[in-house]
């Protein structure tokens, strides 16, 4: 949240997105900002990546949408493998700063710093059918992102935990598309 100073007209906030790290910012409103701080300058040494908001309609006729992560030395005339991550709605997150670490998920930056493409759709849910529900929301934003000549179609993965694991397994014995889930 911006922070007003008490006896002065200057605001101070973070600011970030997938590619920038949340710096401080300071200025005399919220459209006039100045960056002060330069708290992760170890990142220019790594190739990070991008995100990019995608939509499409799910096979049952709903717009979706979901965020692809590409390599920052991402070429377009190369095919890259491509890692499907899911958890009910991901893609208000398209902003977000994702610093790479290890946990029990994919971590976009961490792969995409290492040649993969990642993928986050969104489920749209119905009410009692959450395997048929995973199904038309994640294949169907797959195949639509197969019409990107860059995606390799031999090398598509899924990756799901907790509940997004459930949806994982009920994926991969309603379709062939998949190489590999986890």
């Amino acid at each position: 949240n911006p922070i007003k100073a008490r006896n002065a007209d200057v605001y101070l906030v973070t600011k970030s997105t997938f590619v920038d790290f949340p710096n401080l910012w300071v200025g005399p409103n919220l459209t006039t900002l100045t960056q002060i701080s330069d708290a992760n300058p170890f990142q220019k040494e790594y190739n990070w990546g991008t995100a990019e908001l995608v939509t499409w309609t799910s096979t049952d006729g709903v717009p979706l949408q979901g965020i692809l992560y590409k390599p920052e030395n991402f070429d377009p005339n190369k095919k890259y493998p491509m890692i499907s991550y899911f958890y009910e709605d991901l893609s208000d997150g398209l902003h977000n700063y994702v610093p790479p670490n290890g946990r029990n998920i994919i971590n976009a930056t961490h792969y995409v710093s290492n040649g993969y493409l990642i993928f986050e759709p969104d489920i749209h849910y119905e009410v009692g059918y959450p395997g048929p529900s995973a199904v038309k929301s994640v294949v169907s934003g797959v195949q639509k992102l197969l019409e990107r000549p860059y995606v390799d179609p031999k090398a598509l993965g899924l990756q799901g935990q907790s509940w997004g694991g459930y949806q994982t397994l009920y994926i991969i014995t309603q379709s062939q598309m998949f190489a590999a889930a986890m």
